[in-house]
This record gives C-alpha cells, structure tokens and sequence, in this order.
C-alpha cells in the first residue's frame, strides 16, 4: 500500500463534515446578506470592471473545472468500476445507463436551477451546487452497488443543473460590455480542462498512484469541499450600487426580477421569435456535439478497420484512435472558446449582433468539413479526418464563448438564468437520445459516420440560425 494513501482516506472521510460546516456557513452569510439576489440600479456608475469580476471568473473558472472532471472520470473508470478486483457487477448497458441518468436529471433540473438562480443569491446556490457536488462526488466512491452508483450519479444531475445558469448569469451580471465574451469565454474554458485532466484518473486508481477507483472518487469529493471556503470568502454578487461594466455609452443595467411566478418569466421569456430560435439552434448543434463526445472514439476505430480493408496500413492502435480524437477535439474547443471570445468582444464594439455572428460563422464552416469528412475519408486519409471533424470542436467552442452574452441580448436579461437553463435542458435532452439512439443505429447495421455526417448537415443550419435571430440596432 503506497505510503500516501491512509492519510488521502483520512481526508476523504472528512468530507461530510466538512461539507456540513460549509453549508452552515454559507447559510449563516445568506441570513446576514439576504438570500434574494440584489437589485441592480439603473442609475448605477459608469465603471469598467473591478477586481470582484475577474475574481469571479478565476473561481468559478475552478468549480466548472471540477464539474467536468467528475463528468468524465466515470467513463475514464469504466474498465476498473466494471472489471476490476474492486468492480461493481454491471453490464456496459448498465454502466450507459449510470450515464445517462446524470444527463436526464441535469436536463430536467436545469430550467428549475435558472429559475431560482434569478430569484435568489446566485452565490449562495452556487456554494450549494457545490457542497452537494462533493458529498455526490464522495458517496459514488462508496457504492458497492450497480443500484446505488445510478442513485448518486443521477443526483449529480441535481448539482450539476443548479450551477451552470446561476455561474454564467453572475459572470454575465459583473460583465455587461466589452468584456462579456471573454469573461464567459475563459469560464467556459475551464470544461475543457476538466475534460482533459480527467484522463489522470486513470493513473491515480491505477498505476502509479493505486488508488483504486473508489477513493480516487472520494479525494476529489474532499477536493470539492476544500475548494468550498475559496469560494466562500471570494465569490460574491455584484451590489446594487456596484455597476456592472459599461463602455463608451450608459447602458442603463436591467432591474431585479420582480416576484412573479415560472409561468410568467417563461411568458416573458417566449415573447417574440429570439428564444424559439435559440432553442431548435441549440439543439441541432446538440446533435453533433454530444454524438462527439460520446462515440467519436469508436468511429475512429472502426475508420481504423475500414483503412485495412482498403489496403491502408497505418501506425496507429485503437488506444492511440481514441486518444487523437480527445485530444485533438480538447485543443480546438479550448484555443476557439478564447479566442472567438476576444473576436466577438472586439467586433461587437461595430456591430451589436457579433455574438451571434462568429459563432454563425463558425458552425457554416464547420458543417462542410465534417460532411466532407465522413464522405471521404478513406480517400483523403485518417489525419484530414481528424483535421476536419476538429472544426466541430471549434464551433463548440464559440457558441460555448458567446451563448449567455446572445441570450441576454435576445431576452429580458432579469430571466438570463432561467432562459439558459432551457437551453441546458435542450441540449442535454438531445445529447441523451442521440447517444442512446447512436448505439442502436449501430447494432442495425447503421454506420456511425452516416450519423456524424447528417450532425454536419445540421451544423450548417445552426449556423444559418444564428444569423436569423432578432437584430441589435448599433449606437
């Protein structure tokens, strides 16, 4: 047993109480500072962002992070959680259904958490998501059983779906101008990280660190609620008197949502044509992007098998396939989501519907490349495959960078949260059927890469989507 490792179980298993003393704290601050979420006044300086709103990018550039890491190092474990000395008895059905119960949570939820993200501190069920992310995160490396882990992973779905509306409209609070991209950009950024840093689990419950996959569960759960305090003492919600960046002009900062019930902020969120627009545009990008995450390795496997029937003999394994297409598909969304950020801040300052302009870009130029891909790909050769599908990771990563700073522009910004948590529920709803219908395709003989060409043919309509929503007269 490596020397490391009582002391990491000791941790761990403080991880419940800490996690208790947190949420008192976070509770006894929401007493002293309200838990309604402040009112931001119309006739509120003229100021550029202060430190508080980089403050909060840097921290919950850290909680996105972890959310994403723990995402993905359920299927990082799938092999040491299914087959290893410590393995639960399940099925690989099974274990897709561990997965798919997080998605069907998160997609259901996520309209509920915007909600309330608008009506109260969205601090404080950020500190929440974040306590419940850790004892979730704790108690999945506890389960002995197929029944419990599908318990806890859907209660991630709960964690999940709180954070992400209440993160991105804080961020978007403290950054109303030139900065909104970026900001939202280097947030988002921190997904592709966690997804990237990710494949380090493996080696923490297996070589060199022999973990095993349960307390390399329940560390990270102990992680998440250390973290907690950082969050506590630096995250909080910009004050009324504390106006939000504004540029050359005074764009005068939307009110505090009145008390009204869900039915009327859905109503005000539906009027007019820009949310009907956004939701059937978020839900074709949906198709391409979940169908990426979830069976692009194994479409560059089977292209793999498909170059030696052809005669094509390459110096590539099925790990090394898998491997390339996370990789590859990681640094694109990461360099796009930065850098179509920075782009869309800088052409917005001419033009007030550039966020939704380089993203509609982005997706017209990424579709073709993707059709072309599957249409072609034992011609033009394994490397101009993986080229062109990573324009799919760049259209991610711009819509990703621009899609809280376009639906504040599209709807009455009081109701940003809720109106991205329909997005969420969009999105993850599509992602769980396309990867449910994607497997079943495949076992009647339907090729995965017929599904990832018609994901192309729907990534040029996204992109025309784009440039169809309401306009933004310019100053």
């Amino acid at each position: 047993m490596p020397e490391y490792k009582p002391l990491l179980t000791f941790l761990a298993d403080l991880t419940p109480w800490a996690a208790i003393a947190i949420l008192v704290l976070a509770i006894i601050a929401g007493y002293k500072n309200g838990f309604r979420k402040a009112a931001i006044s119309s006739s509120a300086p003229v100021t550029k962002p202060g430190k508080w709103a980089w403050i909060a990018v840097v921290v919950l550039w850290v909680v996105v992070m972890l959310n994403y890491f723990d995402r993905s190092l359920l299927s990082v474990l799938n092999k040491p959680m299914t087959e290893g000395p410590d393995s639960i008895a399940m099925t690989q059905e099974q274990f897709g259904k561990v997965m798919a119960a997080f998605l069907i949570v998160y997609a259901v939820l996520s309209p509920v958490g915007g909600y309330l993200a608008d009506r109260f501190s969205r601090s404080f069920i950020i500190m929440c998501s974040l306590v419940v992310w850790s004892v979730v995160t704790w108690m999945t490396g506890k389960s002995e059983s197929y029944e419990e882990l599908i318990i806890w992973r859907a209660a991630m779905g709960i964690s999940e779906a709180f954070y992400i509306p209440a993160a991105l409209a804080l961020i978007t609070d403290y950054h109303r101008g030139k900065t909104r991209s970026l900001a939202t950009g280097l947030h988002m950024s921190g997904i592709y990280a966690g997804s990237a840093l990710a494949g380090y689990g493996a080696s923490m419950a297996g070589e060199p660190w022999q973990l095993g996959w349960s307390l390399t569960f329940e560390v990270f759960g102990f992680i998440g609620v250390a973290y907690g305090l950082i969050v506590f003492f630096l995250l909080r919600n910009p004050k009324a008197e504390e106006a939000p960046v504004v540029e050359e002009t005074v764009v005068a900062a939307a009110p505090a949502a009145p008390e009204v019930s869900m039915g009327q902020v859905f109503k005000s969120i539906f009027t007019g044509s820009g949310m009907y627009v956004l939701l059937v545009m978020i839900a074709l990008a949906g198709f391409a992007n979940w169908f990426v995450l979830n069976w692009y390795p194994r479409l560059l496997q089977d292209f793999l098998a498909t170059f030696h029937t052809a005669g094509q003999y390459l110096d590539i394994t099925d790990e090394d396939a898998a491997e390339h297409s996370t990789l590859w598909l990681s640094i694109a969304k990461y360099v796009s989501v930065l850098g179509c950020a920075v782009l869309a801040d800088f052409w917005y300052q001419r033009n007030k519907n550039a966020r939704a302009y380089v993203p509609g870009i982005a997706f017209c130029v990424a579709g073709p490349c993707v059709l072309l891909a599957m249409m072609f790909g034992v011609e033009i050769g394994l490397y101009a495959v993986l080229a062109l599908v990573t324009m799919q990771g760049v259209a991610q990563g711009a819509i990703d960078a621009t899609l809280m700073p376009v639906l504040r522009n599209t709807i009455d910004e009081r109701y940003a949260a809720t109106g991205y948590g329909l997005l969420n529920f969009t999105s993850a709803g599509v992602g769980a059927s396309v990867t449910w219908v994607a497997g079943l395709l495949k076992d009647h003989g339907v090729e995965l890469t017929t599904i990832l060409a018609m994901g192309g043919v729907l990534m040029v309509v996204v992109g025309i989507l784009l440039f169809c929503l309401p306009k933004k007269k310019n100053a």
